[in-house]
């Protein structure tokens, strides 16, 4: 996924100072900086703080880096010639952004931007760099481009926003090639149970998930009205397609799960898919996607626990149940893993449990079942994918890890426990549940930024256990005598239950 320096340096060789002609001996310098404020390219957060090649500030104009990447990303051709200089032209479509990242935290103090003397054409419009008010700059052999109003709006018509809260955001509003971030959502609410899910203007959620007591399947408009219950399912992993939802059930106090269930989004057409035990599902195309498990140890005074045992797939209407990896695991509660797989593009990423000869390790596997790849040993349970990354704590530190498992950046050491398992994604931010739920220990809802700045409490002194977004709405299931019900929180801070009695 990462190019390499190497790489990204001959796909834009305009860029090396040794390469141009009668470049001056002495260049003038340009006082540059690092953006102090967060800044969104087509919805992806950009982590400027360990990029290779940082974002700019100069003259207050931010500055972005004419890599392979970026270009690409914004909907950009490069050129390069030794007699006509730099060319820059719109292209008719953009790719998601990739990012080459270093661990190292970014300090450009005492490093110089320059100002090019080669000719540079922009959307076939010769430039004269000199008399510009804001010039094209460069910095580390890279040329850097101003996203003014002028080139933004004016030659590339892309839309752009600034505020001190949400920071700079650019859409190049044509059409990306891959997958955007937004196709990720249902897998976000889906790391954290899927207790809910957003389709449209409408919620499909579990308001109680009760050990004992009565469950629900619901919907209901994002803005509070239309409430309908669906089904009395204790639902988890829901998740909509279309006109159908799908889910599983489990019977909390028996430790049962129940298997795979649709219904329609009226709640008409309730249909029992599979037996499977299956831990979380994941529906993609035609297929469900899913962590089978077997049930261990239940006898008269147990209720048993469950061994993952591997991933399968079947179809949304019942049939072509596949194995697409059988792994092994030791026979131990620590080895029940549901809710660690995410599929994204053509790949299932998940963890095997270790089996007391091999630790647990963190795979992807095509959804055809071929080309296992191990990315790395872990000491975690669960993981989170956002915008293009592997978000996850080990030993109370997050990291994120690359698609590949080749790059891994640690990002903030938590000075009280935080769990994988209430990992989120939401515009830019991770949000996660810091503390203990003992009897004298308390908790917070707190977010971060994705380069591991700015760590905010949200919510304080809640039992959260998974953290959930409705729209723009932040949600969450409550922990008590095994019960997990539903609360929102408002825009003042208040929570609010959505249990039913």
């Amino acid at each position: 996924m990462r190019r390499s320096l190497l790489a990204a340096v001959l796909a834009v060789p305009m860029l090396l100072l040794s390469s141009i002609p009668g470049y001056a001996a002495i260049p003038k310098q340009a006082e540059a900086a690092l953006p102090a404020f967060p800044v969104f390219l087509n919805g992806i957060p950009v982590d400027n703080a360990h990029s290779l090649y940082p974002l700019l500030i100069y003259k207050d104009v931010t500055y972005f880096p004419m890599t392979w990447d970026y270009a690409r990303a914004l909907g950009l051709t490069t050129s390069w010639d030794p007699q006509a200089g730099l060319a820059i032209d719109k292209r008719s479509r953009s790719e998601v952004l990739t990012q080459t990242l270093k661990p190292e935290t970014n300090v450009i103090s005492g490093e110089a931007a320059l100002f090019p003397e080669f000719p540079i054409r922009v959307n076939g419009k010769q430039i004269d760099n000199h008399s510009e008010p804001f010039p094209l700059l460069l910095f580390r052999n890279i040329t850097y481009f101003p996203m003014t109003w002028r080139f933004t709006h004016d030659e590339f018509g892309w839309d752009t926003s600034w505020d001190h809260v949400n920071g700079f955001r650019i859409n190049t509003t044509v059409q990306a090639d891959g997958a955007q971030p937004a196709a990720e959502s249902d897998n976000f609410n889906l790391n954290s149970n899927g207790q809910l899910a957003v389709a449209g203007d409408w919620m499909y959620y579990n308001p109680n998930n009760s050990y004992d007591g009565p469950s629900y399947l619901y919907k209901m408009k994002l803005d509070g009205s239309g409430k309908t219950k669906l089904t009395d399912d204790n639902a988890g992993s829901i998740q909509v397609v279309g006109d159908w939802i799908y889910y599983t059930v489990i019977d909390k106090q028996q430790n049962v799960h129940q298997g795979i269930y649709k219904v329609r989004t009226d709640g008409t057409e309730r249909t029992k898919i599979s037996d499977a035990p299956a831990g979380r599902i994941t529906v993609d195309g035609d297929w469900i996607y899913y962590v089978d498990q077997e049930l261990i140890g239940k006898g008269p005074y147990s209720v048993g626990y469950y061994k993952t045992l591997g991933i399968n797939k079947i179809k949304t209407d019942g049939s072509g149940g596949t194995s697409l990896y059988k792994g092994t695991a030791a026979d131990s509660v620590s080895s029940q893993v549901e809710d660690s797989i995410h599929v994204l593009n053509d790949w299932i990423y998940f963890i095997q449990p270790g089996d007391g000869h091999r630790p647990a390790a963190l795979n992807k596997i095509r959804k055809d079942g071929s080309q296992l790849m191990q990315l790395a040993n872990v000491n975690f349970n669960s993981f989170l994918i956002a915008d293009g990354w592997i978000y996850y704590i080990e030993n109370n530190q997050l990291y994120k890890m690359s698609l590949e498992g080749s790059s891994i950046i640690p990002l903030r050491k938590f000075d009280q426990p935080v769990s994988s398992h209430t990992l989120y994604y939401h515009d830019g931010w991770i949000y996660y549940v810091k503390g203990s739920f003992g009897i004298m220990g308390s908790a917070d809802i707190e977010k971060i930024r994705v380069d591991g700045s700015d760590p905010t409490v949200v919510v304080q002194g809640v039992r959260a256990v998974s953290l959930f977004f409705a729209g723009d709405q932040l949600m969450f299931s409550g922990s008590s005598m095994g019960n997990a019900p539903l609360y929102a929180v408002t825009e003042e801070g208040k929570i609010v239950s959505l249990k039913e009695e």
